[in-house]
């Protein structure tokens, strides 16, 4: 990715992903996807409200120039960094990890149905171009930011450290590497191991410029056509089939005309079991 400044016009970038048709995956809650279809916009968040507080790790750092010659005192990494809003995609073809920490389902004895509607997800699926082809059509409404989709990078704690240590003391650039797009980019595209099981793909949005005296809000929204974004969705395995039914009349009725696919993950099978030969009787 060429080290463009964030100033320059917009721009679409993807990092770390060759196959642009490769399908990704991302749960979202059930009352927003919802939302999605009725309004036709979908909301990229800013990582510093995301549950990980790390995140966005060169927003935690601090230079120090004490050792220099004269010495400078202690300033913020985060002076450099333009706003970002995201949104969490996967290339995880699907586990019960994932499953259980973006879709909470408990189903009540009696009536069978799931009590906690609000947590319960539902799984949707794109490609890379696809999302590429949304941000084209972002940009054609005037935008005043990047986009850049790329896949994170999962190394160890140290190595997320030293790799801002040799950005900032490279010649050039120095701390305002991170006044770059791909500079920001990979700034957020460094993620501890501890959370590879996710196979991440960020769509993110980089503000070009924005006011210091303006505050930074959490959501930014972006118009999208789900039925044109969004390949297939299915619900949480784990509702049973009438409860199942319901949620498709639900997202019919909000606009969504596109595949939804049976999730058998959690189906019980009874296997029939061909014999070759006689077996004693229980």
């Amino acid at each position: 990715m060429e080290l463009m400044q964030i100033s320059a016009d917009p721009s679409r970038h993807v990092a770390r992903l060759p196959d642009l048709d490769v399908a990704v995956r991302r749960i979202f809650p059930l009352g927003r996807f919802l939302d999605v279809l009725r309004s036709k916009a979908m909301g990229l968040v800013a990582p510093h409200s995301w549950e990980d507080p790390r995140e966005d790790p060169v927003a935690l750092c601090m230079l120090e120039g004490s050792k220099l010659s004269p010495p400078k005192g202690q300033q913020p990494l985060s002076a450099y960094l333009a706003p970002v809003w995201a949104q969490c995609w996967s290339l995880n073809p699907g586990s019960d990890t994932l499953l259980r920490a973006y879709s909470r389902v408990r189903i009540d004895p009696q009536s069978r149905r799931n009590s906690d509607p609000d947590a319960e997800g539902v799984i949707v699926t794109t490609t890379v171009r696809h999302l590429l082809s949304a941000a084209e059509g972002w940009h054609a409404d005037g935008a005043d930011s990047h986009f850049v989709i790329g896949g994170v990078d999962y190394v160890e704690d140290s190595e997320i450290g030293q790799r801002i240590v040799n950005a900032c003391n490279t010649d050039g650039y120095g701390p305002a590497f991170f006044r770059t797009v791909p500079g920001r980019a990979e700034s957020l595209l460094w993620k501890r191991i501890y959370f590879s099981h996710e196979q991440e793909v960020r769509l993110m949005l980089i503000a070009r410029t924005w006011p210091k005296d303006q505050s930074v809000p959490q959501v930014r929204n972006v118009r999208v056509d789900p039925n044109r974004l969004f390949h297939s969705i299915s619900f949480d395995p784990r509702l049973i089939s009438f409860e199942a039914k319901e949620r498709e009349a639900e997202v019919r009725d909000a606009g969504y005309s596109g595949e939804i696919r049976p999730d058998q993950s959690y189906q019980k099978i009874v296997n029939l079991l061909e014999m070759r030969r006689d077996w004693p009787d229980p």
